[in-house]
């Protein structure tokens, strides 16, 4: 069932609105949950639980976005404005939304170009987006401004239309393995964090060269001024730091380059490369504050944000 004009024309000239409560997932009624497996220390969040930003306790940055359906208040749909419209798609988005908690819904509005809606898992997640993300630069000259939509979810569209670049204008994630808030511990390997022009990668093949690297980059059409490597010690994967020129630019990256497949000899599926932004804004920076956390858990491994137990292939 496909979204009725007038809610879409509603929400043109929308503002953001204050960071408030909220605690719903969006979900229309009777829409069952995605399959996931969480830790066993995992709980929902009781039914009617108002959580938010300003006026509630605060919840910890990175805890988990959870696919239930609590009562409503604020819903969990936001508008995402001023996107290129001959190149932005469902996939880019949400390489980039991800960051900040799961991603249910998006659709593309034929009406007005260069507009989407966004569903996220719940009210947090979009509080999270507004908060990190209204007004970034995008490449060289794009800005994207994200509002908080009057719908509590989407419906979803049985038939949608076509983008610029050949892909459907709308597309469903809610079992996408690429989520990164299913569970309370993999949330926890998440870092919150603003745009920065030096991000990390993890989940890369074991062996993986600064070579190999920027050409999977730059088969996006993404360039980076510098690269980083972690030393491992471990055969499973590799991780490290990738810096662009600036943070438009990484932005971009994380946008074309996110959940990349990069082959690896002697496995049977490629590694799906994970992209998240850094907390700091010089590469030695970034690296001491790797090491530092490093030597707090005691391990002779990097910490790589968000990375599984196994590295995640593409089947």
């Amino acid at each position: 069932m496909v979204v009725m004009k007038g809610l879409e024309t509603e929400e043109e000239g929308f503002k953001p609105a204050l960071l408030g409560a909220g605690g719903g997932n969006g979900f229309p009624p009777n829409f069952s949950p995605p399959d996931f497996h969480p830790s066993e220390n995992w709980k929902p969040a009781a039914a009617g639980t108002h959580v938010g930003l300003m006026k509630d306790p605060p919840l910890p940055r990175n805890g988990p976005t959870n696919f239930i359906q609590p009562t409503q208040q604020q819903g969990a749909v936001m508008m995402v404005y001023g996107l290129d419209n001959g190149t932005a798609n469902t996939d880019k988005l949400f390489n980039l939304f991800c960051l900040y908690g799961n991603v249910v819904r998006i659709k593309f509005l034929k009406t007005k170009e260069g507009t989407a809606m966004v569903q996220m898992g719940d009210a947090i997640a979009v509080e999270r987006c507004v908060q990190h993300l209204n007004n970034i630069p995008i490449g060289n000259d794009g800005k994207i401004q994200i509002a908080f939509s009057k719908q509590n979810f989407l419906s979803e569209v049985t038939n949608p239309y076509t983008l610029p670049d050949h892909t459907p204008s709308f597309k469903e994630y809610t079992g996408s393995k690429n989520n990164r808030f299913l569970s309370l511990t993999q949330a926890s390997k998440n870092r919150i964090q603003p745009p920065s022009k030096i991000l990390h990668f993890f989940n890369t093949p074991p062996g993986l060269t600064d070579e190999q690297l920027i050409a999977a980059f730059g088969s996006n059409d993404c360039h980076p001024s510098q690269v980083r490597m972690f030393p491992l010690k471990s055969e499973r994967s590799s991780s490290g730091l990738v810096e662009f020129p600036s943070v438009a630019l990484a932005v971009q990256a994380i946008m074309k380059c996110n959940h990349t497949a990069i082959d690896h000899k002697g496995t049977k599926f490629p590694f799906i490369m994970k992209l998240c932004f850094s907390s700091s804004k010089t590469m030695n920076g970034a690296w001491n504050n790797e090491n530092i956390e490093n030597m707090k858990q005691g391990s002779a491994i990097p910490t790589t944000p968000g990375v599984e137990d196994e590295p995640m292939q593409a089947r």
